[in-house]
């Protein structure tokens, strides 16, 4: 069949000895039928060309024929043979209508014979680089287009990396062609009629004739033909015109193409070669696994083939990745770039193109003119760009971080150049790779290259202000439409326009721009701001718009979203300070005068939080009230479900137990779940969590220790799931309190602070930290650290105290002055106590306690029993009018314990034993077995001030 008895041809991982009719892989044999080898055979020596179905009939079967059946079951087979040794590549394709094709390159192996046809001209290809990083996949994919279709067209930007990726191509399939490539530079051509002729010299050809086509074609069917057509661009319609004629006429010819634009001939094939993967962005990326993506890669060799002993380490590894997705992962950019690191260093570098991409950077001298600067590849595509594409790609750099089709059209549009021109323009742009797509939402964009280029071009002409404005006033319209969508939505349809609302407003507040614009756009973005969590830029933003405001803007919606939003900021970066609440102040009255009850709830919500971290609780009270009259007023679930669970704080602050208790169920099971989102979304706040943690104190305070344990793990739980700061820190703060009350020593006690430190300082979330260190001490002190212990309780009462946080700091200071006493030294735990100034009038709801504890340490102190009795009756007395159980128990138990006169042991022993039979729970709790022990009488005191450990 093929008289060839010395050939072998090798592909993928097999050979085909064609003499011995044997296809092995490696030392195995692939086992195949006479039939199946006989199309084999057919079909590799026909590789890349479709075979017609009736002629392998005829080759393989030429005495009987066979019916068509038949050979698609023979062709299975050789399918089957092929997928069990190498899976997932595909070897003969399958042409409707025409025949079957042998679609992967095929080497030969083995001297061909005298009768083989010889070239008549081989041309040189340029050498391939040593080393090209990135582009595996781009040379595999290509390779299969350009042996299944023909025709190949590889476009992308300047100094993408085409030429080099069309190079190494060749190279690799010069044994499927037999050396017969021929590559042709249409660079240095002026003029589209000159194609033909380049391309017939660089085969060697000589042609007496104005139209060489003919004469191409004729040469060109001998015997199959690789040719690359390189940088066609400029000359896109002779090269276009050309190719087109040459794939439909020549069977045998392969054509590699490559353009900063597509040819849109028929029989094409585009493959857009896309920038070298660099790292995401995330500043703790190690120098391994910088150095896994094709970028970084190429960064540091082009940096090593000027400093030989670079080493990329951890620390510049972030800088590197920086760099390489500033430079959008543009090989040229990139070698450009590295050249400068030898003079400049690495951090320099980098900070020269943050500062300013410099396009006239010099690259390699044995560089093609067009590729030995940024600027003068990009000037050979501006080049080629028509007046009207020329204006709308200047005019696109106003933009930042990307845009839609619609924004580009609505912008870009005036009475120079209507939309439809825009329209036809910018898809010509995109088309020559001037426009880059970003992701798979329809988004576009200018790299960072060609946008530094088109901020310069549109610098120089007198249209920058007036885009600049168009550009303002169309994302302005933008924002204030989202008004109506719900966050989420606004976020998924707005979230990435942050970057153009970053440079709209830099542009409005800017001395050229409007600031009637400016205000309008930073009312309108604020809720956007809030929602991502930009808050410092947020404030920043509404300072600037709030100073801004005109006696027209006085009173007026905008100002009052300007003022809610900027007294949010400063609450969340600055804490609850006199500036914060005099700006929430000034937001609740332009609400109420606006009659706008949303903006009322927000405000009140926020004032009395203030006023209860004062803690201020006559006026948290009442502004608890007012929001409470508020939201019955507007009927709405979520906002009722807020007052609630404020009067129920409140309540709680001040010792109404059984109140707070039912306001704040009323809160859990009345609330609207969408309005709780929202508010978690404004404020970063959950009221469920916050409710439920407290109600475990209030469930401890009314002697239900195991209910209390419950709602601690729901409220953490609840927290866990939320993707917000400030409810776990909530949460973890109650639960290493409640969990402290019920069983100090516990080890899930001082777990829980520890991770309160730890989950309140990642986010910086003051206050918690603060709380958290304070938490830890109380651990410490009791476990004898007295010194390291009064270190960390003083740290975290400075951190409260910064983030005008009080409310926690007395039963801290009086709890900690407690333990130092029982570990020993009574007098350091008395001063301690004192040093605090501790109200004992006040009436908050651990202020039984407070007293409690002041009669221990009046008795450890020497102070005298009547001094300490007088202490124990009046924390007994306060507990019994706000239903502390609890509380009540610990100061029976030490007044029982510090009598020592029959008479009035009875009546303490009788009022212990009174409080402890309204216990039906948490028996095993140190409270509950001290008190049992005495009331058993089994209880030996060793000293007052030990009573409760």
């Amino acid at each position: 069949m093929s008289g060839q008895q010395g050939k072998v041809l090798s592909f993928g991982p097999f050979e085909l000895s064609i003499g011995s009719r044997l296809l092995t892989n490696g030392s195995k044999v692939v086992p195949l039928g006479a039939r199946a080898m006989d199309l084999l055979i057919v079909l590799v020596e026909q590789a890349n060309k479709v075979v017609d179905k009736r002629a392998l009939i005829e080759l393989v079967w030429p005495k009987k024929g066979a019916e068509q059946v038949s050979l698609r079951v023979h062709i299975s087979a050789l399918r089957k043979a092929f997928a069990q040794s190498d899976p997932g590549r595909r070897y003969i394709a399958n042409v409707p209508g025409r025949g079957y094709s042998f679609v992967v390159p095929v080497t030969s192996l083995s001297s061909p014979t005298s009768g083989d046809l010889k070239p008549s001209s081989r041309s040189q290809l340029p050498a391939r680089l040593m080393r090209m990083l990135g582009r595996r996949e781009a040379l595999a994919a290509i390779q299969m287009k350009l042996a299944e279709q023909k025709f190949v067209t590889i476009v992308g930007p300047g100094g993408i990396g085409k030429t080099t990726v069309a190079v190494a191509v060749a190279h690799e399939m010069s044994a499927t062609f037999n050396g017969e490539l021929h590559f042709v530079d249409l660079s240095a051509l002026s003029d589209a009629w000159l194609v033909a002729p380049a391309v017939a010299a660089a085969l060697g050809a000589s042609v007496q004739t104005n139209n060489v086509v003919p004469a191409l074609i004729d040469r060109l069917q001998d015997r199959p033909t690789l040719i690359i057509l390189d940088c066609c661009e400029h000359l896109i319609d002779g090269a276009s015109a050309l190719a087109e004629e040459l794939i439909r006429r020549v069977p045998t010819l392969h054509l590699l193409a490559t353009s900063r634009e597509a040819m849109r001939v028929e029989g094409e094939h585009v493959y857009e070669l896309c920038p070298l993967e660099c790292p995401p962005e995330d500043s703790s990326v190690s120098a391994h696994d910088a150095l896994q993506y094709p970028a970084v890669q190429l960064l540091v060799d082009r940096v090593r083939a000027v400093r030989g002993a670079f080493e990329l380490v951890d620390a510049d590894a972030p800088i590197a990745a920086g760099m390489c997705r500033r430079l959008d992962g543009i090989p040229l950019a990139i070698e450009l770039a590295a050249g400068r690191v030898d003079i400049f260093g690495l951090s320099k570098t980098a900070s020269l193109l943050d500062d300013r991409l410099n396009l006239s950077w010099v690259g390699r001298r044995t560089a093609l003119p067009k590729h030995q600067t940024l600027n003068a590849a990009l000037e050979w595509s501006y080049d080629l760009l028509g007046e009207a594409e020329k204006r709308v790609l200047s005019r696109l750099s106003v933009f930042a971080g990307g845009f839609t089709f619609e924004a580009a059209v609505a912008v870009v549009a005036d009475e120079m150049i209507d939309e439809a021109h825009v329209s036809d323009c910018l898809w010509e742009l995109r088309s020559k790779s001037m426009i880059a797509a970003r992701g798979q939402e329809g988004r576009l964009r200018l790299l960072d290259t060609t946008l530094a280029f088109a901020s310069q071009r549109l610098a120089k002409s007198d249209e920058g202000n007036h885009c600049r404005r168009r550009h303002a006033l169309y994302f302005c319209d933008l924002f204030k439409q989202s008004a109506s969508m719900d966050m989420p939505e606004r976020l998924r349809a707005f979230g990435g326009e942050v970057d153009n609302l970053r440079a709209a407003l830099n542009w409005a507040f800017s001395i050229e721009g409007d600031a009637k614009i400016a205000v309008e756009l930073a009312a309108a973005s604020a809720s956007t701001w809030m929602a991502m969590a930009l808050l410092t830029e947020c404030r920043e933003w509404m300072a600037k718009a709030s100073s801004r405001l005109d006696d027209a803007s006085a009173g007026s919606r905008q100002e009052m979203i300007i003022q809610s939003a900027l007294a949010s900021c400063m609450m969340f970066t600055d804490g609850m300070t006199e500036e914060s609440y005099a700006n929430w102040a000034k937001a609740r009255l332009l609400a109420e005068c606006l009659n706008d009850t949303a903006c009322q709830l927000d405000s009140l919500l926020v004032l009395w939080a203030h006023q209860i971290r004062l803690p201020s609780y006559a006026e948290a009270t009442e502004l608890a009230d007012r929001c409470g009259d508020v939201a019955e007023g507007t009927g709405n679930r979520g906002a009722i479900a807020t007052a609630n669970y404020m009067r129920g704080v409140t309540y709680h602050h001040v010792g109404r137990i059984l109140q707070a208790e039912a306001h704040f169920e009323l809160s859990l099971h009345r609330d609207d779940e969408a309005s709780r989102q929202s508010l978690i979304k404004r404020f970063g706040y959950d009221r469920k969590v916050d409710s439920l943690a407290v109600l475990a104190n209030l469930a401890w305070l009314l002697g239900r220790p195991d209910q209390a344990r419950r709602l601690n793990l729901m409220s953490i739980a609840e927290a866990r799931q939320l993707d917000h700061a400030v409810p776990l820190c909530v949460a973890l703060a109650w639960a290493s309190f409640n969990t402290y009350l019920t069983t100090p020593d516990d080890i899930e006690t001082e777990a829980l602070a520890n991770e309160l430190v730890d989950h309140a300082a990642k986010y910086a979330v003051e206050s918690y930290h603060g709380f958290g260190l304070s938490m830890q001490a109380l651990c410490k002190v009791r476990r004898g650290e007295a010194d390291t212990a009064s270190a960390t309780l003083y740290r975290g009462l400075e951190k409260l105290s910064a983030a005008r946080y009080g409310v926690f700091n007395w039963i801290l200071q009086a709890e900690f002055a407690r333990c130092t006493a029982v570990a020993g030294q009574p007098r350091q735990g008395l001063a301690v106590f004192e040093r605090a100034n501790i109200n004992l009038g006040d009436t908050q709801w651990y202020a039984p306690e407070l007293r409690r504890i002041r009669g221990e340490l009046a008795l450890g102190n020497d102070e005298g029993l009547a001094v300490g009795r007088q202490y124990f009756l009046s924390a007994l007395e306060l507990s019994d009018r706000q239903a502390s159980l609890s509380w009540a128990l610990r100061a029976a138990t030490s007044l029982a314990i510090a009598e020592k006169s029959d008479g009035r042991k009875e009546a303490a022993w009788q009022a212990l034993q009174a409080i402890h039979a309204k216990f039906r729970e948490g028996f095993d709790t140190p409270d509950l077995r001290l008190a049992t022990q005495m009331l058993d009488c089994s209880h030996w005191r060793d000293g007052a001030v030990n009573s409760i450990q």
